[in-house]
């Protein structure tokens, strides 16, 4: 069925054996903060192969018609050349959800090997967004996306760029447990992510200043994100980020709430090799490495590097992050920043990564290009940037 924002008629269930987190308690107002519900955080409790299998209709449309419903579609991709790119469909944006008249919004990112950068924000105020419900198919104006695993196609266009790519995943898909974190105990709170093309393969154009530029056999990725709780008043920080090395896949994702949560950290990890996933877990560390810069339009901070550990084979997987350069700096917020404050934004990256993978017949070096991102969803001292601390 396909549906506009505009007219709902879809509804949504999510998959059961969550874990409850206890409520801890807070030094500041010594009232039990609020409760984070997720079963990705305990494997051994549920049947996790069960749990982790993506459908088609994960990929489509899930609005139940709650006001703070939002939801969107993200493509990126890069080449050995140094090309990046990235699409996303919003049906409204992530951040201030209690206001009705949210349009929706294509954001697109694109990066030619020169450092030559294009990077929209752009609302679609009295457009209606169509998708459909049973697999991804989704139409913003001119924009759209559509697909079936292993196959996607989009085309995306703004001023002087053009996308048109299609993707191919070379990976399952993945998600952490059932995908969904819950912030109430009846469940109706939530944010809900999967990836549908952990990694691909991608062909296709992109028309920039009237020159075609022809993808070919470039590196690509797909997931896909909803729910209706937001970051406001949920989430202090996230940092996310995909990449391939060799024969590796990685997804991450360091989720840090706030206060009213009790800063709890929930993490979301995989590890592919070749088709096949190795580790799914909810378990790793996550710090920076090196000098803090400061985006030019939040005033975020984003570090030189990452280094990120996560257990296997009695043993740690390492992921070092280096070279770090801003590929987008976005404001979410009506204030501006000052020297002592940063807003709430969202930054996205390009690095260099090094895997180390203790296998069972040996470790396993590989390298390759990463594509991250760090959001924030509360303004914070600049003296305080390093959150991961």
């Amino acid at each position: 069925m396909e549906i506009s924002r505009r007219t709902l008629l879809t509804s949504t269930a999510f998959g059961a054996g969550f874990l409850l987190v206890p409520g801890l308690r807070s030094a500041a107002s010594a009232e039990t903060v609020k409760l984070v519900i997720g079963n990705y955080e305990a494997p051994g409790l549920y049947d996790q192969a069960a749990q982790e299998v993506v459908t088609d209709r994960d990929d489509g449309y899930h609005n139940d018609g709650n006001p703070r419903h939002y939801e969107w579609w993200y493509f990126d991709l890069f080449t050995q050349s140094g090309f990046k790119a990235a699409v996303i469909l919003m049906d409204r944006p992530l951040v201030m959800l209690d206001n009705p008249d949210l349009p929706p919004m294509l954001m697109l990112n694109v990066e030619l090997p020169d450092g030559t950068n294009r990077d929209f924000q752009v609302p679609f105020p009295g457009v209606d967004f169509i998708a459909s419900e049973e697999h991804c198919d989704v139409k913003l104006g001119n924009n759209w996306c559509k697909g079936r695993y292993p196959n996607w196609q989009l085309h995306a266009e703004h001023d002087d760029v053009v996308v048109d790519l299609e993707l191919v995943a070379t990976v399952e898909s993945w998600r952490a447990g059932s995908g969904a974190m819950y912030f109430d105990e009846a469940l109706t709170v939530f944010n809900a992510h999967v990836v549908p093309a952990p990694r691909a393969v991608v062909n296709g154009t992109i028309q920039v200043a009237g020159e075609t530029i022809a993808i070919e056999d470039g590196h690509g990725y797909h997931d896909h994100n909803w729910g209706n709780a937001g970051i406001e008043g949920v989430l202090k920080a996230w940092h996310w980020g995909r990449a391939e090395c060799g024969d590796f896949t990685l997804n991450f994702s360091y989720i840090l709430h706030n206060a009213d949560y009790g800063n709890k950290v929930v993490c979301k990890f995989m590890l592919a090799k070749d088709s096949e996933i190795l580790l799914s877990t909810g378990e790793f560390e996550d710090s920076f490495v090196g000098e803090i810069h400061v985006g030019p339009q939040s005033g975020n901070g984003w570090p030189d590097g990452f280094l990120i550990e996560a257990p296997y084979n009695g043993d740690m997987i390492r992921i070092e992050i280096s070279g770090n350069h801003l590929l987008s700096d976005a404001l979410n917020s009506d204030q501006q920043p000052d020297d002592e404050t940063a807003r709430p934004g969202y930054i996205r990256l390009g690095g260099d990564i090094r895997v180390t993978v203790p296998l069972a017949d040996g470790v396993e070096v590989a390298t390759g290009n990463i594509i991250h991102e760090m959001s924030f969803s509360e303004s914070i001292p600049k003296a305080e940037a390093n959150w991961l601390l």
